[in-house]
This record gives C-alpha cells, sequence and structure tokens, in this order.
C-alpha cells in the first residue's frame, strides 16, 4: 500500500481529508478532523491518492517475492496513477512489522529499487498493527511543521516469507566458534551442543 499527500493543493475545512472512506484508521487519527488541529504553515494537508497490491493467501503467488517487492510496485503503482515526478516527492515513510534483516529500512530500499533519486530520505516504522498509519500520520506532522511538502506513505507485511532464526543458544554456539583458536577450545564447545539447540524460532510476535 502506498499513499501520497502533500500540501496546499485542494482547499478544505479541516487540516487533514480523506478522499476515499474504505482507508483503515487508528482511533487517534481518525478523530483527528474533528480536533481542528490548525497547521501552523497555513496550508491544508491532503491525502491524494492511494494505490495497493492486491490481497493473496500467503504461499501463493508472492511466495517467491520479498516484502521489498511488494512496496516497490506500490510505489511505482502511485506514481503511475497521479503522474507525480519522482524528484517531487521528498520523503517516503514506510510501516511494516514482520521484518526482513536485509531489508530492515524497507522504505528506502523500496524507494530505490522504485527509481526515486538517492536524495529521496526515508524510514520505516513498526506500531504492531497500525504501521502505516503511524507511517501516514508522520508523513502529515512532517508536513505540518514545514519541514516538506510531498510524502509518500504507506505499509506492507508479507507472510510468504517469516523470518525464522536459530535458538539463543545455537547462535551464542556459533558466535563463540568465530573466537576459538586451539583444537581444545573447539572441542569444549562441540561438547556443549545439544539436539535442542536446533529448534527454530520463528520471529512472529507483534507487541505495541
Amino acid at each position: 500500500m502506498a499513499t501520497y499527500a502533500s500540501k496546499g493543493f485542494i482547499q478544505m475545512k479541516f487540516p487533514v481529508k480523506f478522499l476515499h472512506n474504505h482507508y483503515g484508521l487508528s482511533r487517534g487519527f481518525a478523530t483527528a478532523s474533528s480536533k481542528k488541529l490548525k497547521d501552523k504553515t497555513g496550508k491544508n494537508i491532503v491525502f491524494v491518492d492511494g494505490i495497493r497490491t492486491p490481497f493473496l493467501t500467503s504461499g501463493s503467488d508472492y511466495s517467491k517475492l520479498i516484502a521489498n517487492d511488494l512496496a516497490k510496485h506500490a510505489l511505482l503503482g502511485i506514481v503511475k496513477k497521479t503522474g507525480i515526478p519522482r524528484e517531487a516527492v521528498e520523503y517516503i515513510t514506510y510501516g511494516t512489522v514482520i521484518q526482513e534483516v536485509k531489508t530492515s529500512n524497507i522504505a528506502r530500499e523500496a524507494a530505490l529499487s522504485a527509481g526515486f533519486p538517492y536524495s529521496t530520505p526515508a524510514h520505516t516504522t513498526t506500531m504492531a498493527c497500525i504501521s502505516s498509519n503511524a507511517a501516514i500520520t508522520t508523513g502529515i506532522g512532517l508536513i505540518s511543521s514545514g519541514v516538506y511538502d510531498v510524502i509518500l506513505a504507506g505499509g506492507v507485511e508479507f507472510m510468504s516469507d517469516v523470518p525464522i532464526r536459530f535458538s539463543r543458544k545455537m547462535r551464542s554456539l556459533m558466535l563463540q566458534a568465530n573466537k576459538a583458536k586451539t583444537l581444545q577450545q573447539k572441542l569444549k564447545l562441540l561438547s556443549s551442543f545439544r539436539p535442542s539447540f536446533l529448534a527454530p524460532e520463528v520471529m512472529f510476535q507483534v507487541s505495541n
């Protein structure tokens, strides 16, 4: 999913308005207009447009991809749909919970994969089930404070390849093995190994 927010394109009653009411919002964000927050820059902040990749069952057609691929295609889609030049986007922020260590800052990785300039800053945020909303509100805050005018924000989750790692005991043993120099040290480490060390840990526990 990717959304495009900007400043001063449309005059509206409230500082923030969503043009499509089917996007899920957290309670704090959904009630922002009722609080009548004032934009210190004097211009309205508007949600211009949004796009998403199709929802599919995990392990199906997306199984050979990674989360970065989905985020990249969402960014490409929003650029194509709105016609906005990549150089006009001043900041990109993405939300995700289940992270791939190779692309921990998925906002940056996806932006570069989608052809955005290296000079465009990007960051990733994590907040359980509302990570994408947190990314959007972060973008709104950056626009409201006058730091940027045009921001892309979105979120991505990929369940076809969740991180699975060695147990803590196995990881500790492997790290110690790197420091073992003598045969005696290596044999001592080997003797401490237990088959239970090979039990994997599925990194799929989320919390606020």
